[in-house]
């Protein structure tokens, strides 16, 4: 998103304040991007760009809504939407940020925010509707369980309420255009809550081994158009598997790059593969079977699976020390200094602070340099937020809900990026503007999270096996898909009307 650039900008400018007092480290990579950045950037000047500003109009509704409360029932299971309350004030500058957020919407408008937290949302919205209770304003919870239960008949189409506008930029336009159906949307995501931005899946790279292997600098390949799968194919080739002298391949070794399985979606996505595209009406159709998805697959396969340039950590979960999700195989490999690259979502850069090497990130590489915008996809446990068709109260949830999102991009987004990304790189400019490509075309695919016939699922397998087989799995899974996809957007006119 293009507001990404103006906080960006002022972070950059806050950091080099900071290391003009602290002094930059000597110098001694080989690569230009080992470098600390010294270049000071102005001061931001701010915008009136109507984008990204509440409408006066909505503003102006405030009166009639004071003495309200609006009532989240929030996920606090897996990733929990615990961004949306603190209970009080504190140094953490996201906690803080949040707070003050919530305490301004309910002093300026004089309303209440009130989140209920469950473990079991889906479960809790069904039983409400089903007994025809209006206890909830809104829902919170991750994009796997918000988007198969849209076909529930449960949700509004969040395009009709009054006072959300849903075209301003502070909500998320990527998700817009892409989970919309037949012109409506049933969930949204945006400044409202961190965990779109978390779960953007990002590439890393190890500053020490780029040095040591007197790479191209990768911050000028992004701007050229040239990070593509074939540099990233060319470097993890040449410079990628080595032995740790034992003569069997394992987690001990030194490899290319690191990944668990999310990354080969990552990998699809970002060189512009597509699981499912709409037509003119707005309406989903399969298309995964195409000569660009097949060229991708082949691409991506050889990456990961071809003479050993990669360690995917979900081939090792049973060995030992990795016998479960809690530590993987890959992540250990690249903190070790054993991978050059390493993709993740920005929610594990937190993870990576206790590194001795510095490290940079990239976003995902594209195709080819013709491809025209680089892609990077959404983690599935990214909060989405719906209106419950119980909810008789719109006007007024419509106007609760844009008045915390305008105020989270004021003040928890700058906060959120301050946080995640001051630490081993806080000198490095460079990143900052990484992150800001990377999140700007964040690609929202709704065969991954309608999850239609486990597509998701099975296609990330696919990936895996190459395109030997892939005409068998298509001929395999596309007609139980299509019967999904129909039955969805039948499921989905009929809720939204």
């Amino acid at each position: 998103m293009k507001k990404f650039l103006v906080i960006l900008l002022c972070l950059i400018f806050a950091v080099s304040a900071f290391t003009a007092c602290a002094g930059n480290p000597d110098d001694t990579g080989k690569s230009d991007q080992t470098k600390d950045s010294t270049t000071e950037s102005p001061d931001p000047v701010e915008t009136e760009d109507p984008n990204y500003i509440m409408d006066p109009d909505t503003i102006a509704a405030a009166g009639q809504f004071r003495g309200k409360t609006l009532t989240i029932l929030a996920n606090d299971d897996f990733w929990p939407a615990d961004d949306l309350y603190v209970e009080e004030d504190s140094e953490d500058p996201v906690n803080s940020a949040i707070y003050n957020r919530n305490l301004y919407v309910e002093d300026t408008y004089g309303i209440t925010i009130e989140v209920v937290y469950d473990s079991d949302v889906s479960t809790t919205l069904k039983n409400a509707y089903k007994s025809g209770l209006n206890d909830y304003s809104v829902a919170a919870f991750n994009a796997f369980k918000a988007c198969p239960l849209a076909s529930e008949n449960i949700f509004r189409d969040l395009t009709t309420i009054e006072n959300l506008d849903l075209t301003k930029h502070y909500w998320d336009q990527g998700l817009y255009e892409g989970l919309s159906i037949d012109n409506k949307l049933f969930y949204i995501t945006g400044d409202i809550s961190t965990k779109a931005n978390a779960g953007t899946f990002i590439m890393i790279f190890n500053k020490k081994l780029a040095s040591d292997y007197d790479l191209p600098n990768f911050y000028d390949a992004v701007r050229n158009n040239t990070w593509t799968l074939d540099m990233l194919n060319d470097i993890i080739k040449e410079y990628g598997y080595v032995d740790n002298g034992n003569s069997k391949v394992d987690v001990e070794d030194t490899y290319g790059m690191g990944i668990q399985i999310e990354a080969y979606l990552a990998l699809f996505f970002g060189a512009g593969g597509r699981m499912v595209l709409k037509d003119q009406d707005d309406l989903p159709y399969l298309d995964v079977n195409t000569d660009k998805n097949i060229a991708i697959i082949d691409k991506i396969y050889n990456i990961t699976r071809v003479d050993n340039k990669t360690i995917d950590a979900h081939d090792h979960l049973n060995e030992p020390p990795f016998t479960s999700e809690s530590k993987f195989a890959s992540s250990v490999a690249f903190t070790e200094n054993r991978c050059i690259f390493y993709i993740t979502n920005a929610a594990n850069l937190a993870g990576l602070r206790e590194m001795d090497a510095d490290y940079g990130v990239l976003p995902i590489p594209k195709f080819d340099a013709s491809q025209k915008e680089y892609y990077c996809y959404v983690y599935h446990g990214a909060t989405l937020f719906v209106i419950p068709v119980m909810n008789k109260d719109t006007a007024f949830t419509g106007f609760a809900l844009e008045a915390l999102c305008f105020e989270s991009y004021k003040r928890v987004t700058p906060a959120y990026y301050e946080q995640t990304l001051k630490g081993k790189y806080q000198r490095d400019a460079d990143s900052f503007e990484m992150i800001d490509i990377a999140c700007r075309n964040r690609l929202w695919d709704l065969g991954y999270y309608a999850r239609w016939n486990g597509i998701d699922d099975s296609f990330i397998q696919q990936i895996k096996k190459g395109t030997g087989t892939f005409a068998k799995w298509v001929k395999g899974i596309t007609k139980g898909t299509n019967k999904k996809i129909s039955e969805y957007i039948d499921a989905y006119k009929a809720s939204a009307n």
